[in-house]
């Protein structure tokens, strides 16, 4: 057990016995004794004493009014106090309990006995300490990024809001991207870009500035004696250095929006409220911008982490422009399904790339893990507008014709057109291409496999046009006999 401890008494045998005992038991404890409660103040809070002895009976200040003073001073107020008093003195007991003792012993004390209770008292003061100093911290402090929270800057704004700190300016910033970032790499990733941008912030700001999380993914700074000029510098020089931050190859980006109090009579609240106005403002402009670009981001990466993924999609496309065409789909009808069989695997990126290359077979449990890329793609890609009306076809590609497909189960024609042809092109490309686990299958071997699983797990209809059309093979089974 670490510690500080402050020992106050007159006698200086009694010091050194008590000093004895708790050093014979706690070696890391640093005792700190005195003889009076001359300069006790100081002498706490230059030491960052965790825990106090107290004798009641002192020369001068005698103890109780030393306890009293502790107990209304805020710095002082939490500090663990045992008090020493005179043998039967249910008196004093009460009083020093009444003004806010921790615990107590008394005088005249026998060795053997305190080497049994003082260590017991001693280690319970100073855990309990630790656990209010805990408690406190956490109260004021945000868990995740260690910056104040938000109680802690409504708080201390209110005192702060004084003449002598004109102008005021308050920055309030909008992390762009968490909810992706949360899908495509998980939510300790998240955490991990609050973090950096927390980090950013607070290294940009000066000493007498505050930065606190506001709440989700908001942050807000408090500038005292700053122009509005200069708390844009302040937002310039944190996004200059969030250009060098990265999650998984994705750059931070924060949306700002400032204000400046320049005058007693007005509402600093109201200013606060201006400043988060502006950042809204601002991020509407930035925030979709940012996020199409994170989404050519994810897919980029997924293909540099897995080169043969960007071959598959690019393969399953040119088979979705070739299917689409068969169906006479207009080219814009087309355009879009080429765009989302590119994409249809961006979901993958949240999969753990030791499952997604796995040599051998999969357990059931890594196919669980693998059966998630559609909803992942699919969240994934309904935070861009860009992107948003691919989604439910992404969400889509791994349902099956007789209803028996994942992650909803539609059936038929329930399950959008351009999620059916995929799941042919997806599947043929995956057949005829090596794999981990297996060499490439024929042609012939594939068009068996289509033609054996129409009408279960793909549209007949497309499966047929596919195979005659397409591949100009014939849509037969083994038998000869035709199979739509």
């Amino acid at each position: 057990m670490t510690g500080n401890i402050i020992i106050i008494d007159d006698s200086p045998i009694d010091r050194m016995i008590l000093s004895q005992i708790i050093k014979e038991k706690f070696s890391r404890i640093k005792i700190f004794p005195c003889e009076d409660g001359r300069n006790i103040r100081d002498k706490i809070l230059s030491n960052d004493i965790e825990m106090c002895i107290l004798d009641v009976m002192l020369p001068g200040k005698n103890g109780f009014q030393i306890l009293e003073e502790m107990k209304l001073d805020p710095d002082l107020m939490d500090i663990p106090v045992i008090v020493c008093t005179g043998v039967e003195d249910d008196r004093g007991i009460e009083k020093a309990l009444t003004l806010g003792a921790y615990d107590f012993f008394s005088k005249p004390f026998s060795k053997e006995v305190m080497q049994i209770s003082l260590p017991l008292k001693v280690k319970n003061a100073i855990e309990f300490m630790k656990r209010n100093k805990e408690i406190k911290y956490l109260s004021y402090h945000d868990k995740l990024t260690g910056l104040k929270n938000r109680r802690f800057f409504e708080e201390e704004i209110t005192r702060m809001d004084t003449e002598r700190n004109l102008p005021i300016s308050i920055i309030m910033g909008d992390v762009n991207g968490l909810k992706l970032i949360n899908d495509a790499f998980g939510h300790s990733k998240g955490d991990e870009l609050l973090q950096k941008a927390a980090a950013v912030m607070k290294r940009t700001c000066r000493k007498d500035d505050l930065v606190a999380r506001w709440g989700g993914d908001e942050f807000v700074i408090f500038l005292p004696r700053t122009e509005q000029e200069e708390a844009e510098q302040i937002v310039n020089r944190i996004k200059q250095l969030n250009f060098g931050e990265h999650i998984n190859s994705l750059k931070i980006s924060v949306s700002f929006g400032w204000a400046t109090k320049k005058h007693v009579d007005e509402d600093l609240f109201k200013v606060l409220q201006y400043a988060e106005d502006h950042m809204y403002k601002n991020k509407i402009v930035e925030d979709q911008s940012n996020r199409d670009k994170s989404i050519k981001t994810i897919i980029n990466t997924l293909h540099e982490k897995n080169p043969r993924e960007e071959q598959h999609s690019k393969r399953s496309s040119e088979i979705c422009r070739k299917i689409g065409k068969a169906l006479g789909l207009s080219e814009s009808e087309i355009s879009k399904l080429e765009a989302v069989a590119l994409l249809h695997d961006i979901g993958k990126i949240a999969i753990n790339e030791g499952i997604l290359n796995k040599p051998g077979k999969l357990k059931e449990q890594e196919w669980d893990e693998i059966r998630k890329h559609p909803e992942i793609g699919y969240r994934i890609l309904n935070t861009s507008y860009e992107f948003s009306e691919l989604a439910d076809c992404i969400l889509a590609h791994h349902e099956r014709w007789d209803g028996r497909g994942y992650p909803q189960g539609l059936k038929g024609e329930n399950i959008p057109l351009i999620s059916r042809i995929i799941a042919i092109a997806d599947s043929y490309d995956a057949m005829t291409s090596d794999r981990p686990y297996r060499k490439a299958l024929s042609i012939e071997r594939a068009v068996l496999e289509i033609i054996k699983n129409s009408g279960t797990q793909f549209d007949p209809e497309i499966a047929k046009l596919f195979i005659e059309k397409v591949l100009g093979k014939e849509m037969r089974n083994n038998g000869g006999k035709s199979h739509c």
